[in-house]
């Protein structure tokens, strides 16, 4: 699910921000996520401290199947919901559903007897009629009505769009309980659902799955689809306005065709049939490196609706647009999010770190590949725009964290770009496409280590060090490098870096290099793994080397590529400053041999300015005022005295 435009992280109220661009040959818009927007008080901390019921493992629910009356002028909902249930206990006596206590109960039957309920909160508990041994079957049907909250990120929405009422519905996270009674579960899929909706006959309904019927008679129209996938409460929708719709197709190779149903407003017709069938591209695409849309039995399709981004619901994403990065984006979830869904939303990145990723594989893939170096450079840009922040979610009670668009989106996804870096594609594809193929996960729920597990298959190696940095730990590594050469012969390098947050002390990394020539004539590239810091590397660039730039292509997270300099020092024996004159950040390097101990600044007076204990080696004095100073640098051998001038920023 995705937001657009980022405008230094603006909180939305899944993305919001400025106006979608629509077309094709485009900049990588890298939207901002941050689901929640504006704060909502007692009825937003409700939604978030949101728990599963225990009772939920007692069984299964194995169908269900969706009765709604809706006028989009109106906003209200009246319903029958008919769950067919499977015991997983001997004696189950009473099973739960997730029900806002606002919403009516009018009864609950058991075939064609009323049977007893209460109601707790925002739970509703129902008295089975008689207890089900294990594995037993049965079903019961709950008759509601009621005005839903519509918190978080609408829940359940009423608007306009060009004069028209619209209603639309978005449970994620935690607001599928807001509008309808559901076990608002993630171990739990619903096997297969109908949904059927009756409107005034001027609407028109989208939802999950393939069309049936649609019948009008005495000024009411009657909308059947049906879905035979399992699916996860939350990804349960309808849309309903005077809706038309028209169809794209995906022609495989033998001979099947897969169906893209688009159901837009009628006022956007034209520009929607020029954007939309990018997704058969998209989706062809997704289909070579992962394998074949999981749902290609019934259909993909579109519904607009008017939140200023998309929402990815189970085979009919919601969509405020149709530029590139919208479809590739909610597209990619019917893989990642919808046929393997999180298990937790502290693994949020199993989604939407997913989803994103395969958006910029689009951008390498498609239109020429033009703009995957910029959709690379501004993801990183945006993840380091902060020194800190893990991709695993401690604390799923703040939604805004959940849906963080720095981490969960953007560092998400760069950690599988660094795990291919790592890796090489061919080990990272093999673990992707063995992710997506696992029975264990497929149509199901999928926990982080189970992901991991089949990388580490793929790759032959373990990934404990790098998911402990990259994934629980907070930061990135800033690199400082050093080189030496004697004319255009072999040529030494030493590495170093520090981090930007404690809870990481090294990242061990392969670390890309490019050295150039004077004019930048040649270049060669080098992949120096780094495992200690001041580390040396003998190298033969077979030229002279003038300058070298650390992942000019942007494979890992870091600061370096983008904030700090390259300096040729001539003799690594002794201790380097660089860059002098400097206007930010200034970096100390001490030879391989020793270990750094302490710095001090001092004025040019000899006034004592600031202490640095430690082996610390990059220094941020971007509020000292130009002039001279002297720092002195004592290591493990030696003390030494350098003059450093702060120049014009």
């Amino acid at each position: 699910m995705y937001l657009k435009r980022i405008i230094r992280f603006v909180l939305i109220s899944f993305f919001i921000s400025a106006l979608l661009t629509e077309g094709t040959a485009q900049e990588p818009d890298i939207f901002f996520v941050d689901k929640i927007a504006k704060a909502e008080g007692s009825r937003l901390l409700k939604k978030a401290e949101f728990t599963e019921s225990p009772g939920y493992a007692s069984y299964d629910l194995i169908y269900q199947r969706m009765e709604w009356e809706i006028n989009p002028g109106i906003k209200y909902i009246r319903g029958k919901i008919t769950s067919y249930i499977k015991s997983r206990t001997d004696g189950l006596e009473v099973i739960e559903f997730d029900l806002e206590h606002s919403m009516q109960v009018d009864s609950v039957r058991q075939g064609s007897s009323n049977i007893n309920y209460t109601r707790t909160e925002d739970k509703l508990s129902i008295q089975l009629s008689q207890s089900l041994g294990n594995n037993g079957i049965d079903s019961v049907s709950v008759f509601y009505q009621g005005e839903p909250t519509g918190s978080g990120f609408g829940s359940f929405f009423k608007g306009t769009h060009n004069g028209v009422p619209v209603i639309w519905t978005l449970s994620e996270p935690y607001g599928a309980f807001e509008w309808w009674p559901c076990k608002q579960s993630l171990s739990d899929k619903i096997d297969s659902i109908d949904v059927i909706v009756t409107t005034p006959e001027i609407h028109r309904t989208a939802s999950n799955g393939i069309l049936v019927s649609e019948t009008v008679t005495g000024g009411e129209r009657i909308m059947h689809w049906k879905h035979r996938y399992p699916i996860a409460t939350y990804l349960v929708a309808i849309a309903v306005t005077n809706y038309v719709d028209y169809s794209d197709f995906l022609e495989m190779e033998d001979g099947r065709k897969i169906e893209i149903l688009n159901f837009v407003y009628p006022e956007d017709l034209e520009s929607a049939r020029e954007n939309t069938p990018l997704t058969v591209e998209v989706m062809a695409l997704y289909d070579d490196l992962i394998g074949e849309y999981p749902f290609a039995a019934e259909k993909y399709g579109h519904a607009q609706f008017g939140w200023r981004g998309g929402m990815e619901h189970q085979t009919m994403s919601f969509m405020g647009g149709f530029s590139f990065e919208l479809i590739a984006h909610e597209l990619a979830h019917q893989w990642f999010g919808n046929h393997i869904t999180l298990a937790s939303w502290q693994h949020i990145w199993l989604n939407e770190g997913f989803a994103t990723y395969l958006t910029g594989l689009s951008y390498e893939h498609l239109q020429e590949g033009v703009w995957w170096p910029r959709w690379k450079q501004l993801n990183v840009q945006s993840i380091i725009s902060e020194p800190d922040g893990s991709v695993f979610v401690p604390d799923t009670t703040s939604i805004a964290r959940v849906f963080n668009g720095r981490l969960s989106y953007y560092k998400g996804a760069y950690l599988l770009h660094m795990l291919r870096w790592v890796l090489g594609d061919e080990a990272f594809f093999e673990g992707l496409r063995n992710y997506f193929k696992d029975p264990e996960v497929a149509n199901g729920f999928a926990r982080h280590e189970q992901v991991v597990a089949h990388f580490e298959a793929a790759g032959d190696t373990s990934l404990t060090e790098f998911f402990n940095d990259w994934y629980y730990g907070e930061g990135y590594p800033v690199y400082s490098l050093e080189f030496m050469q004697a004319g255009n012969q072999m040529m030494k390098i030493v590495l170093s870096q520090t981090t930007s947050h404690s809870s990481v002390g090294f990242f061990e990394m392969p670390v890309p290099v490019r050295a150039y020539s004077e004019g930048r004539t040649d270049s060669v590239d080098f992949r120096l793994v780094h495992l200690h810091n001041n580390q040396e590397f003998l190298v033969d660039p077979g030229f002279d080397v003038a300058e070298i730039k650390i992942d000019p292509d942007y494979q890992i997270v870091s600061e370096t590529a983008k904030t700090v300099q390259v300096s040729f020092v001539r003799d690594l024996k002794e201790v380097a400053v660089f860059p002098n004159p400097f206007t930010g950040r200034l970096a100390v390097s001490v030879p391989g041999s020793e270990t750094l101990r302490e710095v001090r600044l001092f004025s040019s007076e000899g006034v004592l300015l600031q202490r640095f204990q430690g082996d610390q080696t990059i220094f941020n004095f971007s509020d000292l005022p130009e002039g001279f100073y002297l720092m002195e640098i004592s290591t493990s051998k030696r003390t030494i005295v350098k003059k450093i001038q702060k120049g014009h920023s």
